[in-house]
């Protein structure tokens, strides 16, 4: 992405969080930067791209984070550490901006969906061989049916957190699905190392 694209993704993107995503014409968006409209089209034809352009920026930047705190990490603690991640977008996930793009931009919203589980399973599959590497998974794992089980137990959980009549914290649910995966996937090794490291102690925020 060039320097013009990004100077247009990111005034975009601070004005879509402020006023949503419908509020904003791209008239706005040329003016907050003293552009011409043909400059704007020439690098986004469409309000959708723009949209879309903004999503992988995002995910870009998630990822790169992601990987940069990922490195030297065990499995155990990188897993741990990547379902926090996982709830932390979640809870700062703008309400107003992805609620038009679901609503808006459905095409870009279930590419972004379905890449970001992709990524969710991939990483999973990878901390699976990690921790079989190390020493501390056990070496009978089916790893692509136990990441794809992960997947969908982490949805499944936030959603049912939010749908629950009886209030359950955030920081409970969290804890109580990380206790439940280790306990799965782990062997003695691993099962000795998460009682060393997290034994009566609840999973920290970040």
């Amino acid at each position: 992405m060039d320097s013009v694209s990004e100077q247009i993704t990111s005034t975009a993107f601070k004005l879509f969080l402020q006023r949503g995503i419908r509020n904003v014409t791209i008239d706005e968006i040329c003016s907050e930067l003293h552009i011409s409209k043909k400059t704007f089209y020439s690098h986004f034809p469409q309000k959708e791209d723009l949209v879309a352009a903004i999503i992988t920026s995002e995910e870009k930047q998630n990822y790169e984070k992601t990987i940069k705190n990922l490195k030297n990490k065990n499995a155990i603690d990188a897993l741990i550490y990547i379902v926090k991640e996982i709830k932390k977008n979640v809870d700062c996930q703008p309400f107003m901006l992805w609620h038009d793009v679901a609503k808006y931009y459905p095409k870009v919203f279930e590419t972004f969906q379905n890449k970001r589980k992709e990524k969710i399973k991939d990483g999973f599959e990878q901390n699976l061989m990690q921790g079989i590497a190390e020493g501390y998974y056990r070496d009978d794992l089916d790893i692509e049916l136990t990441s794809l089980f992960h997947m969908v137990q982490i949805k499944n959980s936030f959603e049912m957190m939010e749908q629950s009549p009886k209030k359950i914290t955030k920081k409970r649910l969290l804890n109580f699905f990380i206790d439940l995966m280790m306990h799965l996937i782990v062997n003695e090794k691993g099962l000795k190392y998460l009682n060393e490291h997290y034994h009566n102690e609840n999973v920290k925020e970040n």
